[in-house]
């Protein structure tokens, strides 16, 4: 599941990005595919025309798994049972020519944590995204999920729009015994020197 997301986005709008340097400046290079990489010469693109306009959406989430379950109801308060649940992984960069996510290592129970949302604590919608096929003769309402991140057309180029501004790309969540050594950012980051 971690993955999963941007190869969707290539297969559906049959666009991604590749990375490219100049005079040591990293930037965002944008691709179009026709079709899916490997041997089977799958077709790339299902929303680039109006062949599948009686699909008007993917409802998609990285993010569907049972350590949701559990940092919904413990990020709102329910009992740990003696357990830590930390939650490690990239939040999106909103800064413009972002390449890369901001990593981050999150105790669920902390307060740190549950400020990432208005709620003031995690939402079952966090991580869960529409997209949007501009050809869909049916357009689906964007108001039918408000809290959701929605991608679609708009002037000729696909757009991204969050409900939060807290947006994280891919995580995992660690289950320890309370007595153990807290993990930090540090034992999942590399040392880059």
């Amino acid at each position: 599941m971690v993955w999963s997301r941007e190869a969707l986005i290539g297969y559906l709008y049959g666009q991604g990005a590749k990375t490219r340097e100049n005079d040591g400046r990293k930037f965002a290079v944008p691709t179009t595919a026709t079709h899916l990489l490997g041997g089977t010469g799958f077709p790339a693109g299902l929303f680039t025309d109006s062949r599948n306009e009686e699909l008007s959406a993917i409802i998609f989430t990285n993010a569907c798994a049972i350590s949701k379950l559990s940092r919904v109801s413990i990020s709102s308060g329910a009992d740990t049972k003696g357990l830590r649940y930390t939650r490690i992984g990239n939040f999106f960069d909103r800064t413009p020519g972002a390449l890369k996510g901001i990593p981050f290592c999150l105790d669920i129970t902390s307060e740190e944590y549950k400020t990432l949302w208005p709620q003031h604590y995690e939402p079952w919608c966090a991580e869960m995204e529409v997209f949007h096929n501009p050809f869909a003769r049916y357009p689906f309402p964007k108001a039918l999920l408000p809290e959701v991140t929605h991608w679609f057309e708009l002037g000729g180029e696909i757009v991204c729009e969050s409900f939060y501004e807290t947006s994280i790309l891919w995580s995992q969540t660690i289950i320890q015994k309370q007595s153990d050594r807290i993990i930090t950012l540090d034992d999942f980051v590399a040392d880059p020197t």
